[in-house]
């Protein structure tokens, strides 16, 4: 319990004011299902931090169920920000917006002594905040004052003429991307063509930077910390089912149901749903599509089977992405230690019957070695 007490000595009052800026970015990471947003919530109120979330789904309004939001009590209990505040029709929300809101609110989280606490989430949207490694683009306006987005636009084309395309400008980047990734080779043509500048040129200037290294860029923030949180994966998994037959239970499919009927009528009548952009990217969105089309349409026994057949779909599709989040943890932090790397701290959460001794008060120890000049 020593560490809990010396840690409560940081809750950042008027002390810390006028004191060179020594607290730490703290940044919690780990697969879904590991219980991150938990140990955020309990450092926040042990330190008065706040909480900055780094997921791509749950920037947007609604659907709470689906993207596994904390509920408004316990948003109650710390404040929390990067949460329900994007229409979730727009699907032209981007990484480099989310940077510059997340990092001008961290400036300022910090600007009032506190700690800000990043709970990821999205990978992209982490290493936005940690690294300088991504290149603003500027959207495009038409006559009619219509925004439009070249990324977007550019995914409409052919797959095959779009990598020739880029082949030709950016072969170097060419090389490194599948073909058949339309997103990214459709990116690297946006910052081409809105800056001038090939994207892998971009990339050499920001890792040929002070500070910067393999991994791209100086660190935003030199001060940071990273908790990882991992448990076994036999116990992560039957874990993972339990939380889609919870997610479920809390009312999943009323949740799709009602977001079809409010805003995706029309594409699910036609046919012809996006699952590539915004929150329909979302899991769970496409594994009850069929279901939910079908819905009343077809024989009960019939509808059952899609309902299994999408639950199924959920429970594979959230066991496949977990051990993603995982692999890229041990690619982008573990196998690659330097300077630019932040310091990791791992974290097993397998038992959580032992939560208090194996997780919060080691991670609350952490967190306090950061905070210097107190």
């Amino acid at each position: 319990m020593a560490a809990v007490a010396a840690a409560r000595a940081v809750s950042l009052g008027p002390g810390l004011r006028g004191l060179p800026r020594s607290l730490p970015l703290v940044v919690i990471l780990g697969a879904t299902g590991t219980g991150k947003s938990t140990l955020a919530l309990q450092l926040g109120q042990r330190l008065g931090g706040e909480i900055v979330s780094a997921d791509s789904m749950q920037v947007y309004e609604g659907l709470d169920i689906i993207t596994n939001k904390v509920s408004s009590q316990e948003q109650r209990l710390c404040q929390h920000h990067m949460i329900s505040f994007v229409d979730p029709l727009v699907t032209n929300y981007t990484v480099v917006d989310f940077r510059n809101k997340a990092t001008a609110l961290i400036e300022d989280i910090f600007a009032r002594d506190k700690i800000p606490i990043v709970v990821g989430g999205t990978n992209y949207y982490i290493e936005s905040l940690l690294w300088k490694v991504l290149i603003s683009t500027k959207p495009q306006e038409m006559d009619t004052k219509k925004v439009i987005d070249r990324k977007v636009e550019l995914e409409k084309e052919d797959g095959h003429a779009l990598y020739k395309r880029l082949s030709q400008v950016d072969p170097e980047m060419a090389a490194k991307l599948h073909p058949h990734d339309k997103r990214k080779v459709a990116r690297s043509l946006q910052v081409f063509e809105e800056t001038g500048i090939s994207h892998s040129e971009f990339l050499y200037r920001q890792r040929a930077e002070e500070g910067g290294g393999p991994l791209g860029g100086p660190l935003r923030f030199p001060n940071s910390c990273i908790l990882w949180l991992h448990a076994d994966q036999t116990v992560l998994d039957k874990r993972l089912d339990k939380r889609v037959d919870d997610m479920l239970a809390a009312g999943l499919l009323d949740e799709l149901r009602d977001f079809h009927r409010r805003y995706n009528q029309e594409k699910v009548a036609e046919n012809s749903q996006d699952y590539q952009h915004g929150i329909f990217q979302s899991i769970g969105f496409k594994e009850f599509h069929e279901y939910l089309i079908t819905e009343g349409k077809c024989t009960p026994e019939t509808s059952n089977q899609l309902l299994k057949k999408g639950i199924e779909a959920l429970k594979q599709v959230t066991k496949r992405y977990a051990r993603k989040q995982n692999r890229w943890v041990k690619n982008r932090f573990l196998s690659r230690p330097g300077p630019s790397v932040p310091p990791v701290y791992g974290l097993e959460v397998s038992d959580v019957s032992k939560w208090e001794e194996s997780v919060l008060e080691p991670a609350l120890e952490i967190v306090q070695s950061f905070v210097q000049h107190i």
